[in-house]
């Protein structure tokens, strides 16, 4: 991790609410934050300019513009995908070991601490009370998306991962209607096929659930109930490592309030395993 995120991951916990709302807004945004006015800023994050200032100082900085030179030279060659690997510091197996463990600690308890209790429930009944659950995730969050409908799919019917192989999700979504939920992963870099899939779904009255970065400003329209998860990485992608607790949660919640079709649907499935999917080795 640089020194600037280390910097503002140590700092964390010090940050009030307003400061916190700012380092969310920080950690997803960085070439926003590097290049805009002040007063930009303070619009899109939705706190004061003296918030932003206060922000800067705490983290060691005279002003907002200090800062922001710092942020700049973090993002020197570091946009792309090859820049971002280029940019990973050169230090110890054990310490990157430390260090990426850590890393996955604090985005776990940020992500708890920022959750909201009603958006969940909310969140479980309208998955629990659906006719049909779509699943979608793009590129790196398809692989959290296929882990969540394998395990809700051994606890509820109507499960449809949305995999868009050979680009066929339009046939894979077109029965989707007003009784039926999308939980969609939706993470920088926004994906743009994810999000047609999603406001085609709106437009049918799906509900959709929403997991996503904690700052969400920009892709708030897209979900009817939103699930921010910190996704800070010390490598040069994002770390799934909240947003797979988040769904293991969802996944125990719904088995409790749907203990009955939980027990039916797994039993089905135990019965198709037995037809010879496993040696019995």
């Amino acid at each position: 991790m640089s020194d600037f995120l280390n910097r503002l991951s140590d700092k964390f916990d010090t940050f009030t609410h307003s400061q916190k709302r700012t380092a969310n807004y920080l950690t997803d945004h960085m070439t926003d934050f590097a290049f805009s006015t002040l007063e930009s800023l303070s619009e899109k994050i939705d706190v004061s300019t003296t918030t932003i200032i206060r922000f800067a100082r705490v983290l060691g900085y005279c002003g907002f513009s200090e800062m922001q030179k710092d942020i700049q030279a973090e993002l020197k060659h570091k946009e792309s995908l090859p820049g971002r690997l280029e940019g990973m510091p050169a230090i110890s197996d054990n310490r990157l070991l430390r260090e990426s463990f850590e890393n996955d600690i604090k985005n776990i308890q940020r992500t708890l601490e920022n959750l909201d209790d009603d958006a969940l429930r909310r969140a479980i009944e309208m998955i629990s009370n659906a006719e049909h659950i779509y699943i979608l995730g793009m590129r790196s969050s398809f692989s959290v998306s296929h882990y969540m409908a394998s395990q809700l799919g051994e606890i509820k019917k109507n499960v449809h991962l949305v995999q868009s192989i050979g680009m066929i999700y339009p046939e894979e979504i077109v029965g989707a209607g007003e009784k039926d939920v999308c939980v969609a992963y939706l993470f920088p870099r926004y994906s743009k096929v994810a999000a047609n899939i999603i406001s085609w779904l709106q437009s049918h009255r799906v509900k959709i659930i929403l997991i996503t970065s904690m700052n969400y400003a920009s892709v708030s329209s897209y979900g009817d109930i939103i699930l921010p998860c910190a996704i800070s990485s010390v490598s040069y992608k994002n770390s799934f490592t909240a947003p797979m607790c988040l769904t293991n949660y969802m996944i125990a919640a719904l088995a409790k309030s749907n203990y009955e079709e939980a027990k039916e649907v797994l039993s089905r499935t135990e019965s198709i395993l037995n037809q010879g999917y496993y040696l019995g080795l």
